[in-house]
C-alpha cells in the first residue's frame, strides 16, 4: 500500500511462494529479493522508503509493571532479558523495544524480536535497493489502528493467529492460536480463549479482526458460526480514517497496514 497523506495511492499484494519466507523467517533471502525486488520496480516504486509488518509469530509482547529493566537502547543484555520469560535461548540476542502505555499509568509495554531476524530484513530490503524505514509486530499495529479502551483482538495471521485482550487501552492478555488454514483446531483454541474470557467476566458482544491480506470468505463464515460472538472486520476506509478512490479494493484487509501508517499520521 502507498499512501499520500490518508488517500491510498496503490494497493496489491503478491503471494510468497513456499520456501522463501515462514512466521517472518527469512529462508531464501536472495529469492525474496528478486521477487519483492521485481513487484515494487514494476510497480513504478524503485528505491521506495518502505515499512512492513511483521507477523505476531515472529515477536513477543510483555507488560511490565514500572519502567522495565531496560535503558533507551534497543539491545537487551541476558540479565535484562530472564524477567520476560521469552521463549529462546537466553544467549539469543534479542532486541527489545519499551513503549510507554499512558492509558496504564506505572506500565511498559516491550516487544522483542531475535536479532538476527531483524538485520534479515534490514539486509534484504537494502538488497533490494530499498530503505526500510521501520519494521513493527502486527500486535502493535492492531492496537494502534483499533485504539480500543477494552475488548478484544484476533489477528488472522498466515503462519499464526493471535487473541490479545485490551484493557484500559494497554494489552493484558494474549494468546497464541492456528492459523486460518487449520480451521478446525483454530475454532477449539479460540472456544477455549473465550471461556476463559467469560469466566473472567471480560467477554466483549463483539470481535475486533484484522489482518494483512485478502482471507478466503468460507472459513472466515465457518468461523464465525462456531462462537457466541460478532467478528467486526476492521476497516479503516469505512471508519473514514482512510481515503481512496481506487476500484479495486474489494477483498484487500487494511487494518494492519492503516496500524503501521498511522504511527507516521
Amino acid at each position: 500500500m502507498a499512501l499520500k497523506g490518508r488517500r491510498v495511492q496503490w494497493l496489491d499484494q503478491i503471494a510468497i511462494p513456499p520456501g522463501l519466507c515462514a512466521a517472518g523467517r527469512l529462508l531464501n533471502g536472495p529469492a525474496l529479493v528478486d521477487l519483492l525486488g521485481d513487484w515494487l520496480v514494476e510497480s513504478g516504486y524503485a528505491g521506495a522508503r518502505v515499512s512492513a509488518v511483521l507477523p505476531g509469530s515472529a515477536t513477543e509482547l510483555r507488560l511490565l509493571r514500572g519502567e522495565g529493566p531496560f535503558d533507551s537502547s534497543r539491545f537487551a543484555l541476558p540479565k535484562q532479558l530472564a524477567p520476560l520469560a521469552l521463549p529462546w535461548p537466553l544467549e539469543t540476542p534479542v532486541d527489545v523495544l519499551c513503549c510507554s502505555l499512558p492509558s496504564l499509568a506505572g506500565s511498559t509495554l516491550s516487544v522483542a524480536v531475535e536479532a538476527a531476524l531483524l538485520e534479515g530484513w534490514l539486509e534484504l530490503f537494502a538488497d533490494a535497493g530499498f530503505n526500510l524505514d521501520s519494521l513493527e509486530a502486527s500486535p502493535i499495529c492492531a492496537l494502534r489502528a483499533l485504539q480500543l479502551e477494552g475488548g478484544l483482538i484476533l489477528g488472522v495471521e498466515s503462519d499464526q493467529s493471535w487473541l490479545i485482550s485490551v484493557e484500559q487501552g494497554a494489552p493484558i492478555w494474549q494468546w497464541r492460536l492456528p492459523p486460518l488454514n487449520q480451521l478446525q483446531s483454530l475454532q477449539m483454541e479460540l472456544s477455549q480463549c473465550l471461556s476463559y474470557c467469560k469466566t473472567r467476566k471480560m467477554l466483549p458482544a463483539s470481535i475486533a479482526v484484522v489482518a494483512c491480506a485478502a482471507l478466503p470468505s468460507a472459513p472466515l463464515e465457518t468461523l464465525q458460526r462456531s462462537i457466541p460472538l460478532q467478528l467486526d472486520w476492521f476497516d479503516p476506509l469505512a471508519a473514514g480514517q482512510l481515503e481512496s478512490s481506487l476500484n479495486d479494493l474489494a477483498g484487500h484487509s487494511l487494518g494492519l497496514l492503516w496500524g503501521l501508517a498511522a504511527a507516521e499520521m
